[in-house]
């Protein structure tokens, strides 16, 4: 119901799953994603604790809360529960991508690119990975790396690589760059 725009219903409908049956943890978990579309992120952390404590066993929730936690630019927080799903669950890429990313919001790009790294060994072709990598090299001031990475990145997913590249930060220095201008379409 949520994808198709209907929000109201959709919480509607995970609220009378949670009365019916409070022990329900997909129901918790859905809501709580549900409340972080709607930006509401305390909210949504707290309903998605409450999947993680009817079952702990299942990581999606656990890494859910990371990535509402980086929202709210709590990165260290972030990371730690990263961490935590990536020593339980070593195979979930998820949680292992969403650990280089945090470690880049904190400005740990080598430790970043190790992560990517690791991934791209298994999924080479991972564009959102190939894009994380192209930032954390931009951070690092390895512009010509960044860019190569870039080019490849947008040659899979060309329309929303371009959209993030232009808006991202850390790509502001390369708005005067001949090849970036070129790449993004600036």
């Amino acid at each position: 119901m949520a994808e198709n725009g209907n929000i109201q219903a959709a919480s509607e409908c995970y609220d009378e799953a949670i009365v019916a049956d409070p022990k329900y943890a997909a129901a918790f978990f859905n809501k709580g994603v549900l409340l972080d579309k709607l930006q509401e992120h305390e909210l949504a952390l707290t309903v998605l604790e409450k999947a993680i404590s009817i079952d702990p066993r299942k990581p999606n929730a656990m890494v859910y809360k990371g990535i509402v936690l980086g929202k709210m630019k709590r990165h260290e927080e972030a990371l730690n529960c990263f961490q935590n799903v990536c020593r339980k669950y070593p195979n979930n890429q998820d949680a292992f991508f969403q650990k280089g990313v945090q470690l880049a919001e904190l400005g740990k790009h080598e430790k970043a690119l190790d992560v990517f790294d690791e991934i791209l060994k298994k999924y080479k072709n991972n564009v959102n990975v190939i894009y994380a990598k192209s930032r954390s090299k931009a951070a690092l001031e390895k512009y010509p790396e960044a860019l190569e990475l870039l080019k490849q990145a947008i040659s899979r997913n060309p329309k929303i690589i371009r959209k993030w590249a232009k808006e991202e930060p850390i790509f502001t220095v390369l708005h005067n760059n001949d090849k970036f201008r070129v790449l993004v379409k600036l």
